[in-house]
């Protein structure tokens, strides 16, 4: 006798689906868990990637560093359009502790109204924003090191959104500092001043040394002080062999260089306080290696960016604009460049302007001119009593606005095929760049002079100096990223979380193109027919005698097809209107039913496909070998 079994079918379900269930917690508590840092980062702008230079620098920390995110979970409720942020920015945290090999911590932290948490935030430094209650919340970064260093993210803001990455890394490179960095200064302007002939120092300088250690290097040094972060170039002149070839060394090499050089530096200063001999500047063997041109004998001419000044012409002063002098502002600063990202305006003074002469060499442009920019002959624009208005016509224009400020790329050359005679180095000579380059040329050295940024006012007896302008701040900024190295140089602008709707957007302007004329013009009609109305009722309609309140059938009949014509508008008028939004509408309704229906839909045909495609077997029958 043979006995069999088999499962009914409605065990088989039952079993499947706690099954099923079992599988799903388990593999959502496992890649909780155990994928946190996997990601795959579909967005156009690659906004939840670091970029390689970012993963560069935190693969080399050598020291732990502590990550304190404080943030109050109502934060999003009190301003819903933060969330999208909010959640970029713990993707972000999570991909740099990631990409750390465990020397970056997370540490997430709520801080409660009067709790610990709070006065943890406080005293951290971040800064509290009042919700519509008065209690404080907090959406901030504290971050420490191994030591006692500390930096701050006082209060994350969506404006600063596209250069979140730069921020975080910023503070990772700040973290591994110690001790003020120090800055290497050629300076050929004598930012220094000069007590003796009464020139103040200045405020470039001054503000360099409050966050940097300035060290100038001697004449005739072939090398650079010892801990060099950057070296600044500022309006080089006759310099020697040896200083050229340890700036060319270095730059090879991957040190950071920010250079200034000038066709015409107004505010140069020769021997006892004369006009000097020569006031351009260049390093001109160097560019011509590196494959970057620089002509000393043009100035840049902008006239929708130049300043209006006054000239003598002819014995009588005369308001003009100065086509040298130009105020840098809006375009003209490229705003996806985190040194430029929050700076209203450059001012240069006869700049000179950068293009590249070698293939494999090329200028990312930080300040250019307007599109109406062109250039002059210096020796035209210099004179002080030249009428400029004459030269207006003479501008030389190119395909693109000249560019003032860029940063140099490319596998550039020595300009030096061997070590200068008599020099004691002993370091390998360096014949082609290896590493990336961290160089940012600037094609005007007035602008690091007081007169072309700072004014002073005396203010209850006291001299104080104050900014017309951001030349001193992009100093700033330039020498701070450039200390991060090549991963906060190459960092840009990388777009924000939240997208408009472009598409629905473009149809909503079409369609106000479209109708909105239509529709102002039957509002208007509507407008006048009941102007019309209301005037019969008062009047008592054409023809009727003062006094008379009865109204003949031919009024009646006028008024009537007034009402008609009323009527008839009003409901043209909401035709229109629906009009405007029929569009957008089925748009919208198509992507509800999409994310609603269709997706779930091909989800449940997909599976019915396999399941139908898979083969019925009967359950294996057990044999009853005692029969």
């Amino acid at each position: 006798m043979k006995q069999t079994t088999s499962l009914t079918t409605g065990r088989l379900v039952i079993a499947a689906a706690v099954l099923g269930a079992v599988v799903f917690g388990s593999v959502n508590i496992m890649s909780v868990n155990l994928l946190r840092s996997a990601r795959i980062d579909l967005t156009q702008q690659k906004l939840y990637s670091l970029s390689q230079g970012t993963k560069t620098l935190i693969g080399q920390i050598q020291e732990p560093i502590r990550f304190r995110f404080f943030f109050s979970a109502g934060l999003t409720k009190e301003a819903p359009q933060l969330a999208a942020f909010a959640g970029r920015l713990r993707s972000t945290l999570d991909a740099y502790v990631a990409g750390s090999n465990g020397k970056i911590i997370l540490e997430l932290i709520e801080p409660k109204p009067y709790s610990e948490e709070e006065d943890r935030a406080v005293a951290f430094g971040i800064s509290p924003i009042r919700a519509a209650n008065g209690d404080r919340m907090f959406f901030g970064l504290a971050a420490t090191n191994s030591t006692d260093g500390k930096a701050t993210i006082a209060s994350f803001s969506p404006d600063r959104e596209a250069f979140l990455e730069y921020d975080l890394t910023r503070l990772v490179s700040e973290l591994g500092r110690r001790g003020k960095p120090v800055v290497a200064l050629i300076d050929g302007l004598n930012l220094a001043g000069n007590p003796q002939m009464g020139m103040r120092e200045q405020q470039t300088l001054v503000q360099m040394k409050q966050f940097f250690d300035v060290k100038p290097v001697e004449p005739d040094s072939e090398t650079l002080p010892e801990n060099t972060r950057v070296l600044m170039v500022a309006h080089p002149q006759k310099l020697s062999d040896k200083q050229l070839y340890a700036i060319d060394q270095w730059t090879l090499g991957g040190g950071a260089a920010l250079i200034f050089v000038d066709p015409h530096a107004e505010n140069q200063v020769g021997p006892r306080g004369q006009p000097p001999e020569d006031s351009s500047s260049s390093l001109a063997r160097l560019f011509e290696a590196w494959g970057v041109g620089f002509d000393l004998t043009r100035t840049v001419a902008d006239p929708n960016l130049a300043l209006q000044t006054e000239r003598v012409i002819d014995g009588r002063p005369t308001p003009m604009i100065n086509l040298p002098w130009i105020a840098l502002r809006n375009e003209a600063l490229k705003k996806d460049e985190a040194i430029l990202a929050q700076l209203s305006a450059l001012v240069m003074t006869t700049a000179g302007s950068f293009e590249t002469t070698k293939e494999g060499v090329s200028l990312r442009p930080l300040v250019t001119g307007s599109p109406g920019a062109g250039t002059l002959p210096v020796s035209e624009t210099k004179e002080r009593t030249a009428d400029l208005r004459k030269l207006l016509a003479s501008i030389e224009r190119k395909d693109v606005p000249p560019i003032l400020a860029a940063r140099l790329n490319g596998a550039i050359a020595s300009a030096f095929p061997a070590r200068p005679e008599g020099s004691t180095r002993t370091d390998e000579h360096i014949a082609r760049a290896t590493k990336p380059l961290n160089v940012i040329l600037v094609g005007d050295a007035d602008m690091l002079m007081d007169r072309n940024w700072v004014q002073r006012r005396n203010v209850m007896g006291a001299e104080m100096a104050q900014a017309f302008a951001n030349n001193g701040d992009f100093v700033i900024n330039a020498v701070e990223q450039m200390i991060g190295g090549s991963a906060l140089a190459d960092l840009r602008g990388r777009g924000v979380s939240w997208r408009p709707f472009e598409l629905i957007q473009k149809m909503e302007a079409d369609a106000d193109q479209k109708f909105r004329a239509k529709e102002q013009a039957l509002q208007q009609r509507l407008k006048d027919t009941e102007q019309k109305l209301t005037e019969m009722a008062r009047s008592g309609g054409p023809g009727s005698s003062a006094g008379n309140e009865v109204l003949s059938p031919q009024q009646m009949e006028t008024i009537e097809k007034f009402k008609t014509e009323l009527l008839a508008t009003r409901e043209e008028l909401r035709e229109t209107q629906f009009a405007l939004r029929s569009d957008v509408d089925r748009l919208k309704n198509a992507i509800t039913a999409i994310n609603v229906a269709a997706v779930p839909l091909l989800a449940g045909l997909i599976a019915l496909f396999f399941a139908m495609r898979r083969s019925r077997r009967e359950l294996p029958v057990k044999q009853d070998k005692t029969a």
